[in-house]
């Protein structure tokens, strides 16, 4: 255990990405409040690459409203929402204006980046190949995704993806009544062990009946995962305990050890993290900017780096 990099000296930001398996992103562009075109995909998806990272998955919101995937912008402030062609989410061609931090970005990654005409290029070609299959998912709700929508977006996406990370495709599930339907007609993206799904609830109120939810996704097969627990406002020291004893396995958000999403819950992942009730983690990032200003900010303790480590390698067993 503990092998992916040697503790002589405490690893930092970018030194702790070495070999790992990142089990929560939002970089299928154009379907939640993530990525919204392929540049930032692509550049987020370089620097992780230079970082050492070796296995993403993408794990778009997925919130079964009456059996259906609705888009994230149903889910809260910052989520955008999709004009033109609702069904497929699709963008009318590349027109995102490169920040001066994106060039940077361009600039610093010539030759494993593609250039602006590239781009450009793929960006349009995306957008047809997104309007070929819109006409398959056209009666699905305004806004929304089904799993099968999600695959073929991510078989799009992998078309032009050109770099070294191995991507693959989940979801973070929206524990209500609706993703119950899913679960019994067994309609769910899972990691590849066939059997995990990331679940997620309201940052400030539980789910209602969510014992019964996780219960009737443990009946038909499932193991929940709990993505991010530290940032649920309304979760107390009994609530973990209780989801813990009851074996239900959290996702730490790393970037709670930065301080990123505030003192309460930074205290609240150290907390965790030191109980030993994280099994996995994930960079849930959802822009670059996330990763350029916040990766160097990554400088836990020793004891941590050992424990982060460790849910790391967790995350290759999916």
């Amino acid at each position: 255990m503990f092998g992916l990099f040697s503790f002589n000296k405490t690893p930092h930001g970018e030194a702790l990405l070495k070999g790992v398996t990142d089990i929560h992103c939002h970089l299928l562009p154009g379907v939640d409040d993530g990525m919204d075109v392929l540049m930032n995909s692509f550049a987020l998806l370089a620097k992780e690459q230079m970082a050492g990272v070796k296995r993403i998955y993408f794990t778009p919101h997925s919130m079964s409203v009456d059996g259906s995937v609705v888009d994230a912008k149903s889910y809260g402030a910052h989520y955008h929402s999709h004009s033109g062609n609702h069904a497929s989410g699709v963008h009318k061609g590349y027109t995102h204006a490169a920040t001066p931090l994106e060039k940077d970005f361009s600039t610093r990654f010539e030759g494993i980046l593609p250039s602006d005409y590239e781009v450009s290029r793929q960006q349009e070609e995306y957008t047809a190949f997104e309007s070929g299959i819109g006409a398959e998912f056209s009666q699905e709700r305004l806004g929304g995704y089904s799993n099968a929508h999600l695959k073929a977006k991510f078989e799009i996406f992998r078309k032009f993806y050109k770099g070294d990370i191995d991507i693959r495709l989940a979801a973070e599930y929206m524990m209500n009544k609706g993703l119950l339907e899913k679960v019994k007609n067994h309609d769910m993206l899972t990691y590849s062990d066939g059997r995990h799904i990331l679940v997620e609830t309201s940052y400030f109120a539980p789910p209602i009946d969510m014992d019964t939810i996780l219960y009737e996704i443990e009946v038909e097969g499932y193991s929940p995962i709990l993505a991010h627990p530290e940032r649920y406002e309304y979760m107390g020291p009994e609530d973990y305990t209780r989801l813990h004893q009851r074996g239900i396995e959290f996702q730490l958000n790393y970037l709670s050890l930065t301080g990123y999403y505030g003192k309460r819950v930074y205290a609240k992942a150290i907390d965790l993290l030191e109980k030993g009730w994280y099994t996995y983690t994930g960079s849930d990032f959802h822009r670059l900017t996330t990763f350029y200003h916040q990766i160097g900010k990554l400088l836990p303790k020793k004891k941590h780096a050992a424990l982060l480590q460790g849910l790391f390698e967790n995350n290759s067993s999916l």
